[in-house]
């Protein structure tokens, strides 16, 4: 069948299918590095066909581009093109909360003598720590649970009002600080969870060794793997009080820096 004739069959005009393509072409990219949208989970056809339902959705708010119906290949490719890169960068900084978690998990897990033990992520299809692993998706639960898959919907409706179709990637001052900013607040936020687990352990090292000094007929080192990890998970579990609030506040901070990236 004829492309132009199945556009008319339907009442579109070749300007209004691009201008859809591009919606699609944004969204797409924040699926491809948001939290919890990038996840490997179901079938494809089902992310697919939410991409597109929210591409509709989203379409009638989105004003036309400046290439609207020339038919131009070469500005529709590299508008595409554009257009993806900038649903991706909304939803990477955001994305660099969930690293964070990981981070410190890594760090208390070779802090507490896990690092060598290892889960395969389905979702991910790569292996990770098990704390890592167990705090990301704690982090996930809660940040679905505070509705912050909606704040990245509703950010990247309110891209297109400060990024329109076709008018090119934000400025690239503004996506360099972004990126320092969001970089820098990852590795605060991976030494603020570790810092209770990475003192306690250390100082029962210290300890362990002073006790391996004094007496060196006591096997230290067979001791301090069990009891490094039963204070590790202690801490742990009692900073998981504070957890939820710091990570409601460093959310903010993440979806703040992401939102100032694309103007607004």
């Amino acid at each position: 069948m004829d492309p132009q004739a199945l556009i008319d069959f339907l009442g579109f005009s070749v300007g209004e299918v691009e201008r859809a393509l591009l919606v699609v072409a944004r969204v797409t990219g924040l699926f491809l590095s948001a939290p919890f949208f990038s996840r490997a989970v179901g079938p494809r056809r089902v992310k697919t066909a939410f991409i597109l339902a929210l591409s509709v959705v989203i379409f009638p708010l989105v004003s036309p581009w400046s290439g609207e119906g020339k038919g131009q290949v070469p500005s529709m490719i590299a508008a595409g093109i554009t257009e993806v890169v900038i649903g991706a960068i909304i939803g990477m900084l955001v994305h660099w909360v969930l690293v964070a978690v990981q981070v410190a998990g890594a760090i208390i897990g070779f802090q507490m003598g896990l690092s060598m033990a290892m889960v395969m992520d389905p979702t991910s299809g790569i292996q990770e720590g098990v704390l890592s692993n167990l705090l990301y998706l704690t982090v996930l639960m809660l940040f679905l649970t505070v509705g912050g898959h909606y704040l990245l919907i509703e950010g990247l409706i309110r891209s297109f009002q400060t990024l329109p179709l076709g008018e090119g990637l934000p400025p690239a001052g503004n996506v360099l600080e972004a990126s320092m900013k969001a970089i820098a607040a990852m590795f605060e936020l991976a030494i603020l969870i570790s810092a209770p687990i990475v003192v306690s352990t250390t100082l029962l090292y210290v300890g362990m060794g002073l006790i391996n000094r004094a007496s060196p007929q006591i096997q230290v080192f067979f001791l301090s793997m069990p009891v490094a990890q039963i204070v590790g998970f202690i801490i742990l579990g009692l900073t998981m009080i504070l957890f939820s609030k710091v990570l409601l506040r460093e959310m903010d901070t993440f979806f703040s820096i992401a939102f100032k990236a694309v103007g607004f």
